[in-house]
């Protein structure tokens, strides 16, 4: 843990008794997730942000994990919180949303927020990682992705600036998951997306709402936000409406 900067350890926020359960993305840290989460705190909520295996040290790491690990953390977490929480929600951001509605499928989850949760990529070569896991064992992401700092709370853009082949693998695989089981979703779903995410494709956001069985559901959508939306130019506007989505009865 000592490779990275201090944003970039899990936290816990102790509050009331709702609980918000707050999982980062593929190659990311809770750094992506500590402003949402401090947000929440400060509404009263216990909050906890963990930390995936495999993240937040050094890329190779990723080599050594696989995505039961990952929906192990989320579950862990999730039976944390839920030891001492009346009711549970969970968000995650990117892989983190997959989780988050991996457990809204397999728990009882109060409510859940995926945001920007990859169903559909734009990366098309993606799919071919089972077969270039062989030939290559790391890639770096492509493009520079940067948003002037202006828009991004920078302190918190902490990751790897590359992949393991292999761990792809195992992302891919629990995208499959979590799109075969979503129509066991019953819990209230807020589905957050941007438009303009240079990596989802915005299409996912739809196929999430259509399918799932909730009630009550709603999609809202980013205009102006990178993939990481978490730490972008819309993030205070998002905390407001997760705040009246978990307030709503």
């Amino acid at each position: 843990m000592e490779h990275f900067h201090r944003y970039a350890r899990p936290f816990d926020y102790e509050g009331g008794e709702e609980g918000c359960l707050l999982i980062h993305g593929f190659t990311g840290t809770p750094a992506h997730m500590r402003l949402l989460g401090e947000s929440l705190h400060k509404g009263g909520y216990t909050v906890k942000g963990i930390l995936l295996k495999g993240h937040g040290t050094k890329m190779e790491d990723m080599e050594k994990v696989t995505w039961q690990d990952w929906l192990q953390d989320a579950v862990t977490g999730y039976e944390v919180l839920r030891r001492t929480c009346s009711k549970v929600y969970v968000m995650g951001l990117s892989m983190g949303g997959v989780l988050s509605l991996l457990l809204a499928e397999q728990y009882p989850v109060d409510k859940v927020v995926p945001i920007a949760a990859p169903i559909r990529i734009y990366d098309r070569k993606a799919h071919g990682a089972p077969l270039l896991k062989y030939f290559q064992k790391f890639k770096m992401w492509g493009g520079s992705g940067e948003s002037s700092a202006s828009e991004e709370f920078t302190d918190y853009k902490l990751g790897y600036d590359g992949f393991s082949v292999e761990a792809l693998c195992h992302l891919l695989k629990l995208m499959k998951m979590a799109e075969k089981g979503l129509r066991q979703i019953q819990c209230p779903a807020l589905v957050v997306q941007s438009k303009t995410d240079e990596t989802v494709r915005p299409v996912s956001a739809q196929i999430i709402y259509d399918r799932i069985k909730a009630f009550q559901k709603e999609i809202l959508w980013l205009e102006r936000s990178k993939h990481v939306c978490t730490i972008g130019p819309e993030r205070e506007m998002m905390h407001k409406k997760i705040h009246e989505f978990l307030q709503r009865t």
